[in-house]
This record gives C-alpha cells, structure tokens and sequence, in this order.
C-alpha cells in the first residue's frame, strides 16, 4: 500500500508523470495484489438446474461444444475420488491438472448479463407475444428451469446506438437552452423501459442495475448536436443535475440504480448516433467537483463507475483516480471497460493501483464478425474474471431478426434473445449459452478462487455464498483434452471435445491441498500476483494465455512450487519483439523479487510478441521443498512474453 501511495503522489508532479507513465501501463504497482491479483432455436436448448451433489462427491456439469451441437447440456453427473488422507502420497498434478484451491481468494462478483436498451424493451413489451415475453423475462431473469439469471443489467440514460430513435430527457428546439431543465422527463421511457425493468427486478431482487449516458441534450454541448462534440464547462453544473433528476425519477419508480458511468466511450463519438467526447482532466474536475458532491448529498446509494471505454487505454482512469478527492470518495465504485480493444489483463493494472476500487466489463457486444463466438466468449469471460472483473454485461439482450430496431450505429451486433418482429416468436442465440455458464451457476456474491490453467486450458473457478464451487473450463485446443481437477486431495477425471467449455458445480468444503510440482509444465496466467505485467490470449501451441506487457523488474508469482529433492534445469517458452536488441532475460527468484537466484534463461528476439521458442538453462544452486517462485523480467525495454515454465 505504501507503493501505491507513493506512485499516487508522484503522478501529481510535473516531469514525472511521464516517466512513471509506462509502468502504470504495464501493470501497475501492488505486486501482490492476485490473480491480476448466433444459432437461432424456436425454444431454448434444455438447460436443467444443476442437481445439488453429495457431499465433496458427485459433481454436475453442463457442456457448450463450439460448433453449437451442445449449448449450456447437461451431462451425466461425475465424481471426484474419496479424500486420500495421506499427502505423502503420489502428487496427482500435472501439466493437464486444474488445481482449484478456496483458500486463495479473490473479488466477489455481481453478476453478469446484458442491456436493457430502448430497441430491447419495445420488443419485449411490445413485439413479443404475451406467451413469447413470459418465456424470455422467465428464462432471461430466473435460474427456473430453463433459466440463467442475469444478475447485472445496464440501461441507456436517454438513447444510444441500439434506440428506434434519438432523444434525451431534455431535448429543446434549435436556439433554446433550458438550464433549470423545467423540460426535464423519463416519459419516453414510461410505456416500456420502465415496466420491463421493474419486472425483471421482481424476478431477480439481486440484480445490479448500471446506468450510462451516451450523450448530454444537445444544448449543453460545443457542436449543439447529440452526435460528437464536446460537453460545455458552462453546463457542467446543469450536466450533473441532469444526472440527479434521472435517479430521483427512476427511483420513484421504484428503480434504484446502483452504478452510474459518466460517459460512454469517451474516446469516441459517432456521426450516426448520440455520443460524446471527454477528455480524463473534465471527467475528473466533473466528478470532483460536481457530480460526486451531488450524490453524497442526494442520500441515494448511487455509486459512479469512471471511463466505461476499451482496455487499451489504462492512462485515462488512472488519471482520474488519482485525484484523491475522486479516487478515495466512497461514491467513485471503480472502472468500467469495453471488450474493443486491449487485453482483459488492463484490469490488474487498475486494481493494482487502485486495490480498493472495483473493476466491471460494461461492454461486450458480439456481433457476425466473430468468426467463432463460443472460443471468443470463454476465452474472454474466463480472462476478465481472472482479471479483477466484478461483472460481465453484454450489449443488447433483445434485438429482432435485423439486428434492430436501431437509428445508426451497429447493424451486425447479435443479442442474448430474438424476438421476430413479423410474428412475435421468441429465439435464442449463442450469447444466451455462453451467458448461462456463468449466471445460471455463479451467484450474486459468489468469490473468485484459485485455479490453474493446464496446457491447452483455460479455467476460472468461484465458491458461492452457500458455499458450492463451480469451475468454468474451455478446452482452447483442436482436440479431446483429457484432463484433472484436484480440489484439496480429491481428484475427478473429465474429456471435453475439441474447443469445448464446460461448467462443473460441487458442494462440501474443501481439506488441505497438495503443492503444484516443479517438474510440471507451469502456465504463466496461473500465477497467484504479478506486478507490471498482463495476461492476453496467445496464438502459440495450445491456446490459452501468456503473461506479457514486461517491462524491466516485472514479475510474478508462483506459489507452492514443490522442488521436492531438487531440480537441474529450468526450461520457458518465450517471445520478444526486440527489434534486433539483445540482453533481455527472466530470471527465476525464491520468496522474494529480489530473493535467491536459481536460474537465469536469454529471451531471444524471435521477430514478434507470438512468435514462440523454448529456451534451457541450468539452475544455479541447490533448491529443494516448498517455496513461492517469482519470475522477475531483466530488460532496458520489453523483456518479452512468457508462456510457461518447467524445472527438470
């Protein structure tokens, strides 16, 4: 903590900004902070609630196969081995071993889901027969039956890409301005938006409900238009009342809204459809200033999510957040990302800095450019949780058999259901399965807990607050991957088909665990903290996710590594775009960054970040037992990538 607050106080100096810059970048400064640390169907694929186990026994599991044969399908229920009560027995992890321990914990989570956009609640309320809209509100809101709870929604503050039409709750005639916003109204949300809303809320008490604005009335801004520009300072105070007036109104309507984001993407604003640019220092000076000293005296439980835009662009929160009167306000949730751009890992760059502070993906819409949607969401759903996240959202939950109704903006995004707007009819897409594997099994308030990813695998594991686990796995290769799991000293046994995913739910608590063997392949993103570092999906042999964004005396953590009676070499796959420059190095440390040295391997330049090559050295000293392992990165730039390590 006392690293962080330094780093705090140092951004504010002129000169320095610029140079400590780059390492907020790369991944922040709390080193120990964890692990960051569409098909169409008349009716949906049968999606049984999965059966409570016997104790620390029977395990269920449903199973999503990417070419849409399965979809979230139950599967005959499998068992872990009975406890072996003796650890002095043989190790039974290795390299295609999912350790998942409870005792290593991370962020709670609230939920995942979708957005309630205008487009979204007219086809609902409106489109859908009565038979259809029962259904969808049924299957999207309750885990009964064929439901998945979504259990974190997001809603426009006014229009957004994804409306019939554009408007805000204070659009004025050419010339006029209204200040006091007299004109202020949620009327046009009233016949649908609002009903919707409060039944879903009634289905799902626990739902998180998010709040973003796409643009201000265009009165308050530079071009006079919804579509770009820029918000006027001399609206700033109206802009903030703006906000007021819309949780008060909906929270007449007995909608709370628990996180508000100030503005969506502002990095970008579309000519077609309302958007508004905004630069860190106006965010920051609006919060501080305006909108925050508004919520703390509004007595409403209203938290702010800042920046709401792509993972590729960590300098904009960092920024605001910095400001201690922003960053320490208790009104000021956290960060909101978009899957845009960037890697999930920029999320262990924030929590890093800004431990206390929470991290939501707001954003992620699928769309007919992904060519494969069930890889791409299990690689990323299970990476942003492995990264911090508190929640997933998607973007449209309805749409109709156009991908609209909508006024500009995207014409390929694909929606969690259909509604056909020529017979009502009710359909479900991939987006709906792929949501499920989560929402269905991880409650409101569960727990990210550790878990490994073996080779060709990706996993993130959750203890609920009933204390049943669940383990979601992606089989990230072109193969049948046999493999493990090993929770405490159970073992069950599982195949999942070629670039297929899995949920996997179990009670009963959890007895002392084994240590993960030196000798076994060790993937990168397994680690328990890193500092200056992030996880991105990798184009190498078996899939997965490699640990990269280095800069000199980035690492990370690796703990109860067993070197049993000792080990001679040590082996890592490695990357580096050097650009002809020579002397990056990783360097194997125990117990500490700056502990004994053990082994030091070259990091060549192999022409490109996932340009891959395995490289050998010896290790350099005597180790055996326990230790926790720190692979520290030595560099005068980029020390590279790393995709996993081995001791032999």
């Amino acid at each position: 903590m006392e690293s962080i607050r330094v780093v705090k106080a140092l951004l504010h100096v002129r000169g320095l900004f610029a140079v400590l810059f780059p390492l907020l970048l790369a991944g922040g400064c709390g080193g120990g902070g964890g692990d960051g640390n569409g098909a169409q169907g008349s009716a949906p694929a049968k999606v049984e609630a999965a059966p409570t186990p016997q104790a620390g026994s029977s395990v269920a599991v449903v199973v999503t196969r990417n070419d849409q044969t399965l979809r979230l399908a139950p599967q005959p229920d499998i068992a872990f081995s009975a406890p072996d009560a003796n650890l002095d027995n043989a190790n039974p992890i290795d390299e295609d071993t999912i350790v998942v321990d409870e005792g290593r914990r991370y962020q709670s989570v609230a939920g995942f889901g979708a957005a309630f956009t205008d487009s979204s609640t007219w086809l609902l309320n409106q489109v859908a027969t009565p038979e259809a809209r029962d259904e969808a509100m049924n299957n999207l809101f309750t885990r009964n039956g064929n439901g998945i709870g979504l259990s974190a929604m997001r809603t426009t503050i006014g229009s957004s890409d994804m409306s019939r039409f554009h408007f805000t709750y204070d659009d004025m005639p050419p010339g006029e301005t209204d200040p006091t916003l007299a004109n202020f109204s949620i009327a046009v949300d009233e016949p649908d938006r609002i009903p919707i809303i409060q039944w879903a809320k009634r289905l799902n008490p626990q739902m998180l409900l998010l709040a973003s604005a796409w643009s201000a009335p265009a009165w308050m801004k530079t071009n006079d238009s919804l579509y770009g520009g820029d918000l006027r300072p001399s609206a700033w105070g109206a802009w903030s009342n703006y906000y007021m007036k819309y949780l008060q109104a909906y929270e007449a309507q007995g909608i709370g809204i628990d996180l508000i984001s100030h503005q969506n993407e502002p990095d970008y604003a579309s000519i077609d459809y309302p958007g508004m640019r905004t630069n860190p220092e106006s965010q920051r000076l609006l919060l501080r200033d305006y909108i925050l000293p508004s919520l703390e005296a509004s007595g409403l439980d209203t938290r702010v999510l800042i920046f709401d835009h792509n993972w590729d662009n960590t300098v904009f929160p960092a920024r605001v957040l910095t400001d201690s009167r922003v960053g320490d306000s208790d009104k000021v949730a956290g960060t909101g990302w978009h899957w845009y751009g960037g890697s999930p890992g920029a999320m262990t760059v924030l929590h890093n800095l800004f431990p206390d502070k929470e991290n939501h993906v707001t954003e992620a819409a699928s769309g007919t450019w992904i060519a494969d949607p069930v890889t791409n969401d299990f690689e990323m759903m299970i990476q942003s949780m492995r990264n911090w996240a508190k929640s997933f959202i998607k973007w449209a939950l309805v749409l109709d058999e156009n991908r609209g109704p909508h006024l500009g903006g995207c014409d390929k995004c694909i929606p969690v259901v259909t509604i056909n707007s020529q017979t009502g009819a009710l359909s479900y897409e991939i987006d709906y399965y792929m949501l499920g594997h989560l929402s269905k099994y991880v409650l409101p308030g569960a727990t990210r807990i550790y878990s490994t990813n073996p080779t060709g695998m990706v996993s993130v594991a959750f203890q609920n607050p009933d204390g049943s686990k669940a383990l979601v796995a992606f089989n990230d290769t072109g193969a049948d991957k046999n493999f493990k799991v090993v929770w405490g000293r159970q073992v069950l046994q599982y195949t999942l088909p070629p670039y297929s995913g899995g949920t996997f739910t179990w009670s009963s608590a959890q007895s002392e665990t084994y240590p993960i063997p030196a000798t076994t392949k060790v993937q990168s993103s397994s680690y328990d903290g890193v500092f200056a570092l992030q996880t991105e999906t990798t184009s190498d042999v078996d899939g997965g996710y490699n640990v990269g964004f280095s800069i000199n005396d980035s690492y990370a953590r690796y703990n109860n590594i067993d070197f049993g009676a000792g080990v001679g070499n040590v082996e890592a796959r490695v990357s580096n775009n050097g650009n002809g420059r020579n002397g990056s190095t990783i360097e194997f440390h125990l117990d500490s960054p700056g502990g004994d040295l053990i082994a030091t391997v070259d990091v060549p330049d192999t022409g490109g970040f996932q340009n891959w090559t395995t490289v050998t050295s010896p290790v350099v000293m005597p180790v055996t037992r326990i230790h926790n392992v720190y692979v520290v990165f030595k560099s005068n730039g980029s020390a590279g990538n790393v995709k996993w390590f081995k001791f032999s």
